[in-house]
């Protein structure tokens, strides 16, 4: 092997173990496919799928958005192969919660679903014009502004 190769090699090594693991920030957000772009320093990946809590019979969303900061995870360096793995706290975006105890989620539109373990609280609040609505068969409770609404066959009340 020449000189001349064993560096072109060694050039191609160091760029694939540089990009394994990658911090980046999404840059666009395909829905419908379930896929991200990412920028990572100068460089931009094509759509990538990004993990999920579930993803068989059970199944969540709540897909990475333009602007947050992701970890990407590219095997053996092939971005082609990449897959964003989860988001990453910063100033701009810090951690909603700062208790072990705390299990929160804040809303762009000001919602907030949160349990406190320690306290055996559990909190779901919505903005003012919004609803909560909570399904079990054909009964069905509705909390709103106005009110509160319960349909059901059958009331007991004690």
């Amino acid at each position: 092997m020449s000189q001349r190769n064993l560096h072109q090699d060694m050039t191609e090594a160091e760029r694939r173990i540089s990009n394994v693991a990658l911090m980046g920030q999404v840059v666009a957000l395909d829905t419908a496919r379930a896929r991200v772009r990412v920028q990572a320093g100068p460089i931009t990946t094509g759509w990538l799928p990004f993990a999920t809590v579930r993803a068989g019979l059970d199944r969540t969303w709540h897909p990475p958005e333009p602007g947050e900061q992701v970890l990407l995870v590219a095997p053996g360096g092939d971005l082609n192969q990449g897959v964003v793995v989860g988001s990453i706290y910063r100033s701009e975006h810090p951690a909603p919660a700062d208790s072990a105890d705390v299990s929160r989620t804040l809303f762009k539109d000001g919602a907030v679903m949160e349990y406190d373990r320690a306290q055996h609280h559990w909190r779901l609040a919505v903005p003012a014009g919004g609803k909560i609505v909570l399904e079990i068969g054909p009964t069905r409770l509705e909390l709103s502004d106005q009110g509160a609404r319960l349909t059901a066959p059958r009331i007991d009340l004690n």
